[in-house]
């Protein structure tokens, strides 16, 4: 089978197209023909050898795919041979860049009806890490005010989404004005472009003066800061990740005065230490999506030779939510040149 194969995690990272074996599934395994993978920027740091976890090598990026199952192993029953299913392993198992992968029953679930397998590759992580921050970390509340940073990205675009199913007025912030519009579009009560806006003064202005209740931040840095110039008392402040480089120190001074939470919200973690409880959790959010109540939004599609510059494009922060790479055309409904997309599609 044909893969994208890295053999050194450094940096600048790098990976190749190769022609490797296909995994075939042991007991409790499932094979999978891939049709799509989900690109993040999360996957770049662990080419770079920076994430939390170190996968073995040669290493076949991404663990968030939706394919056709091609063999079960001993004692899987939940899925057999034929069936469209949705997958997104925790343990950072990859595969997703190759044609064939293998992944535990566990991590493999039927695709929602009616979905189509590039829009069933675009949500699992995405939703997953949205919706552990705000409803298992975060307690979002309806009628709370929840300030998204970083909303054109995959991460943000879905806490916008699951944040407006929760009830909650939303505030999506960012530094480009055309990709803010396409995230009001998307359910955003407001946008601010941080560039040229305020932040405290503009989310105290919104809330006449008292501050929002909820920051999700996967931006860190200098954004982390200003969120703790414009927050309720009581309010939470998620920390999802670091995509400008820099973490924050939080000064206690200003946590006590104000009874802020800062949270960590590692979604893998909430599935690996919590004893089941994880798992349940993302099979609501699982529920959710099938049942409509969280729509995916597809941003940008790449063909499976344009790996590298779909995330370029993240890295460059030109894209707007999930970025999807079509490892198998027919397998998602289109030509090998990309000619028939589904809805609210966009090939690169």
């Amino acid at each position: 089978m044909k893969a994208w194969v890295c053999r050194e995690f450094r940096d600048p990272y790098v990976m190749a197209i190769e022609e490797m074996p296909e995994p075939q599934p042991g007991p409790g395994e499932v094979q999978i023909r891939v049709a799509a993978a989900g690109l993040a920027f999360g996957e770049t740091l662990v080419l770079k050898g920076t994430y939390q976890k170190t996968p073995p090598l040669p290493y076949i990026p991404v663990s968030e795919m939706s394919g056709v199952v091609a063999a079960v192993g001993e004692g899987v029953g939940r899925v057999r041979v034929g069936d469209r299913v949705s997958a997104f392993s925790f343990e950072l198992a990859g595969g997703g860049l190759g044609q064939v992968a293998t992944l535990p029953e566990t991590y493999v679930f039927p695709a929602p009806v009616g979905m189509g397998l590039i829009e069933a590759a675009a949500f699992p992580m995405n939703f997953w890490t949205a919706w552990n921050a705000l409803v298992d970390r975060g307690a979002l509340r309806a009628g709370e005010t929840l300030v998204v940073h970083g909303a054109t990205g995959g991460i943000g675009v879905a806490a916008v989404s699951v944040g407006k199913a929760l009830g909650a007025r939303v505030i999506a912030t960012g530094g480009d004005d055309a990709r803010l519009a396409q995230v009001a579009a998307l359910g955003a009560d407001h946008v601010i472009n941080l560039r040229d806006q305020d932040l405290r003064a503009t989310v105290k202005a919104l809330t006449d003066g008292r501050g929002a209740d909820v920051f999700v931040d996967p931006v860190g840095g200098a954004v982390f800061e200003q969120s703790l110039r414009c927050i309720a008392p009581g309010g939470r402040v998620l920390t999802v990740g670091f995509t400008s480089g820099e973490w924050a120190v939080a000064r206690t001074n200003v946590l006590l005065m104000k009874m802020i939470s800062v949270i960590g919200v590692e979604a893998r973690l909430a599935i690996e230490t919590t004893g089941g409880r994880g798992l349940a959790s993302f099979e609501r959010m699982f529920a959710a999506v099938a049942e409509g109540r969280l729509e995916p939004h597809v941003g940008q599609v790449y063909p499976f030779e344009a790996a590298r510059e779909g995330y370029a494009d993240i890295l460059a922060r030109r894209h707007v939510g999930k970025s999807v790479l079509v490892v198998a055309p027919a397998l998602c409904g289109m030509t090998a040149d990309g000619e028939t997309l589904g809805p609210a599609t966009e090939i690169i």
